[in-house]
Order: C-alpha cells, then structure tokens, then sequence
C-alpha cells in the first residue's frame, strides 16, 4: 500500500526513523485497528492512531455524549451534547487527518454482535471499564487469534497490557475471575489525566505491534502509579485458560447514558431480540414500493416523509427498531424523532439489506 506525496510529507518524522521508515510506514497505513469505546482513554488512543497514520479505524460505543464526559474525553464540546460519542469521534478525527477511514458502530459490544464486530480488524484495542466487557473481549480475541491491548484505571494508577499474541497469555491467565474489589473507575474516581497518559501507551503498543518493533508488552503487565512514577512489569504465567473455543456467558451491563436503549443494532442482534422480546417493534421508514418488494414480518410501514402526519402511531414506551434501506434514512428519522421527546428508538445497521444477506437469507433484495 503506496504513500501518496502528502502521506510521505505528513508522516515525515516516522520515516526519519530507521526502525519504521517508508515500509513501515505502509504497514501502518494497512493496517486494520479496531476500538472499543470512545472515552477517556479512546480519546486519547484513537488521537495517536490517526496520527500516525493506521489506515482503517474501528469504533464501537452505544453512549451519547453527556456534560459529566467532558472533563476526560477530549474529543467532544459543549455542543456536542447528547450526539452519538463513536460518530462525534470518527467526524472530529477526519478533520484531523483525511487520509484515515473510520468504520463505525454505533452500539454496545455483546456477546452476539462481537465476532462479527472483531472479523475485519488486525489488533484490537479494550478501551472499557467493565470487567465482563474485558471478559467478552479477551474470549473472542482468542477465537479469532487477534491481539488485545487492554487497561485498566483506579484513582492514580494504570494498567496496560498486550494479551493473545502470537499464542501469548491472555486475561483469563492473569484473572481468572474478576477482582472482587475493583470498583468501576467512573465511580472510583481517578486524576484526569491518568486516562490520556495509559490511552497513549496503548496506542504505542498498537504502533509497536503493526511495525513488529521489539519491546510489546507481549504477556507482560505495565503498572504505573502516576504520583511517585513507580512502575513495574510482570510476567504473565501462561495457564489452559487461552484454550477458548466459543463464547460464555457474560453479565454485560449498559453504561447509563441519556439514551434507555441502545442507538444502534446488527442484524443478527435484531434476529435474537426479536426471539426473545415479543413487545420489540419495527418501524419500517422506507417508501411503500420498497416495502413491497421486501419487508420483516410484523414491521410497521410509515415512510420517512410521512412521519410528521403519522407521529401518534409511534410508541414513545415501546423500544421500536427503526430501519431503511441501508440505515441512512432511518438514523435520520431517529434523530428528528427523538427532538420530539422518544428516547426509546434504535437503528438497524444496514437496513433491510443487512437483514436479507445476514438474517432471511431468503428474502428479496434490490
């Protein structure tokens, strides 16, 4: 993958550098990296990775900006307010360097949307704060033999770790359950810049790993205390426990969020809720020959430039999956919408072609 004129000058400083030069400097725009959660230390990783110049970044955070973000998450204003936190993040990022390609979703990491979350990405980086989510994440980088960069903050200090690499440990052997005693950073509290300084390691680790540079932290756990600078490094004991073959159970929770439901969901997420839930509702905003040709059993059809006349056929109590084409139109109605007051709307990613080439195999298609 070639540098254009730009590219060579804006990356000038790596170039310089004998252990990445030109060729590396390719490598990173090759590759893939993909981020989970769009935070405190997101912030900070997802500003050093666009810098230096990873091709394709991944995002995925179901959150909604919101005043008590602010202090640590960088990447967002005052006029940002109640936005989607990976879509706000990938626009800010774009405007800071053009040449790198965001892919976004908009949605919680569970248990049914990961593997497929995870299968187009290289390395991919832990940027939550719920042990389970950890969990989810490590099991499924086993699977599919993909290299982890995870955290961890409380108060002052930091932890930071590169797991599943290259057959190397992963969390489960350094924790085979949750610590009893961590508490939730956000809840703990922690010095605002502590988020920033452990976001810019990860993002180190994922420099280091892409340019095959020696020192990652490769089954090994940074721990840095912040006030005084102790640092330490610890091996990490391989055990059985990276011998993962399918998911588990995970006792995923919903960050609270001025959103009651999650802002966005994949077809096969759609497929299991729809099981499980026999209150969920769909709206279908597409027009009527296109709900002619093909539609989800028990959707409601109200195309997008009817909504206003239609309005009091909408649930403000139900959660209703909202869905279009290719999931542009109905991220539009769900914004309008929810400028009248609903806050119980979700969009289905990649509409109704999702739905046909992941879920109803057999469906017709246009």
């Amino acid at each position: 993958m070639h540098l254009s004129k730009t590219e060579l000058t804006r990356y000038n400083k790596h170039i310089k550098l004998s252990e990445i030069g030109i060729q590396g400097q390719e490598r990173l725009k090759a590759a893939k990296v993909l981020v989970i959660g769009a935070g405190g230390l997101a912030s900070s990783v997802l500003l050093q990775l666009t810098a230096a110049g990873i091709g394709l970044i991944g995002l995925v955070d179901g959150a909604n900006i919101e005043a008590k973000h602010l202090q640590t998450h960088f990447l967002f204003s005052e006029t940002d307010l109640g936005a989607s936190k990976a879509k706000t993040a990938a626009l800010t990022l774009k405007t800071q360097n053009p040449n790198i390609q965001f892919k976004v979703a908009q949605t919680w990491v569970s248990k049914e949307n990961v593997l497929h979350l995870l299968e187009a990405f290289d390395v991919v980086v832990d940027c939550t704060d719920h042990f389970p989510t950890h969990y989810l994440l490590n099991d499924a980088c086993c699977i599919q033999k993909k290299p982890l960069v995870f955290s961890k903050l409380h108060q002052f200090k930091g932890q930071i770790s590169v797991l599943n690499l290259n057959g190397g440990p992963s969390l489960r052997c350094l924790f085979p359950e949750a610590p009893k005693e961590v508490v939730n950073p956000s809840e703990a509290g922690f010095l605002c810049v502590l988020p920033s300084l452990i976001g810019c390691m990860q993002a180190n680790e994922v420099l280091k790993i892409v340019l095959e540079i020696m020192g990652v932290l490769n089954g090994k756990l940074l721990q840095l205390n912040i006030l005084d600078y102790a640092l330490s490094i610890q091996e990490i004991t391989k055990t059985e426990a990276v011998k993962i073959s399918e998911m588990g159970n995970y006792e995923l929770k919903i960050a609270a969020t001025n959103s009651v439901v999650p802002s966005s969901i994949s077809a096969e997420v759609l497929s299991k809720m729809l099981h499980e839930n026999s209150k969920l509702k769909i709206l279908d905003v597409r027009e009527y020959f296109e709900w002619d040709i093909c539609h989800i059993k028990g959707a409601t059809n109200i195309p997008m430039n009817l909504i206003d006349e239609c309005i009091d056929e909408v649930s403000k109590d139900v959660p209703t999956v909202v869905l279009c084409h290719h999931g542009l139109r109905s991220l539009n109605v769900i914004h309008y919408l929810e400028t009248k007051g609903y806050t119980n709307l979700i969009n289905l990613e990649g509409g109704i072609h999702a739905w046909a080439s992941r879920v109803e195999q057999g469906m017709a298609t246009y």
